[in-house]
């Protein structure tokens, strides 16, 4: 399988052209809807408003399962990339518009079978242009306590925690602190792959997540907004060895990941919340 991208710092995110058009393509309609009020013709206006409303709700629609499929492409951990069938909703919202525009819209409307046949093609190039939203492909990992869906949830949840990490240590400048939030990032990035790799333990390295990446997050931001001061002051202190016990910590969990055994994991992580808590950063 091939690896996960990680978006780099500073790494814009690419916009999504994809399915813009559908946005444009009705437009049309307003205009012509007021036309046909001016007309004395207020079926042909409704029509026309509802199937403007029902093609502007489709191209919401139908990005927004692009986009959370693009998303869920990230991760080697292949998922459905939504509960909903977004791009499949939307296709029969736009078919339902086009068949009300062609059947009641229009100034010569066509038949009911010839606007049946309209939605259906538009339906039919919904599908060959956009797709609609993948089945899933991938085996649930529920047997073990947990769905593929919480799991990529959970590294995604993770990875913004060590995003924030990194966006923090940006603003501290010690470069004994720098470098070794620069290592606990990479080590956890490890972890989340590891995870990624083998969810067998995913259910019990959920709790460690949570804590690790959470107090972690919460020392380096309380750090990095008070660091700019001259003088020394207590939390420098508590940062380092907070950051020796995170360090400490993250090394054991690596090696129990590794060898797939969790036993003693929730001792570990009950020692790092009390440190975390003794430290004053929770």
């Amino acid at each position: 399988m091939a690896a996960v991208r990680r978006i780099e710092p500073g790494e814009k995110p690419k916009v999504l052209w994809r399915g813009i058009l559908l946005y444009l393509l009705p437009l049309p309609l307003l205009p012509a809807a007021l036309f046909a009020l001016t007309a004395g013709e207020p079926v042909k206006a409704v029509a026309r408003i509802a199937g403007f409303a029902l093609a502007m709700t489709a191209a919401t629609f139908i990005r927004k399962g692009i986009r959370l499929d693009n998303e869920a492409a990230k991760r080697r951990l292949r998922r459905r990339a939504s509960t909903v069938q977004y791009r499949m909703i939307g296709a029969g919202l736009i078919s339902a518009g086009m068949f009300i525009v062609a059947w009641l819209g229009l100034s010569d409307p066509y038949s009911l079978i010839v606007s049946l046949l309209f939605a259906a093609v538009t339906l039919l190039g919904c599908y060959l242009y956009y797709d609609f939203d993948p089945a899933r492909k991938d085996p649930e990992v529920a047997a073990v306590g947990i769905t593929t869906e919480e799991l990529v949830e959970l590294l995604d949840e993770a990875e913004g925690r060590i995003e924030s990490i990194e966006q923090s240590s940006r603003q501290i400048h010690n470069i004994e602190f720098k470098d070794r939030l620069r290592r606990i990032v990479k080590e956890a990035r490890d972890i989340l792959d590891t995870i990624e790799k083998d969810p067998a333990d995913a259910r019990r390295a959920r709790k460690f997540l949570k804590v690790y990446l959470d107090g972690a997050q919460q020392v380096t931001e309380g750090y990095a907004k008070t660091h700019t001061k001259d003088e020394k002051h207590a939390l420098e202190d508590n940062f380092r060895r907070v950051l020796t016990t995170i360090e400490t910590v993250i090394a054991e969990q690596q090696l129990k990941l590794a060898e797939n055994n969790l036993s003693d994991l929730d001792v570990t992580i009950e020692v790092l919340q009390l440190q975390l808590e003794k430290e004053g950063v929770t």
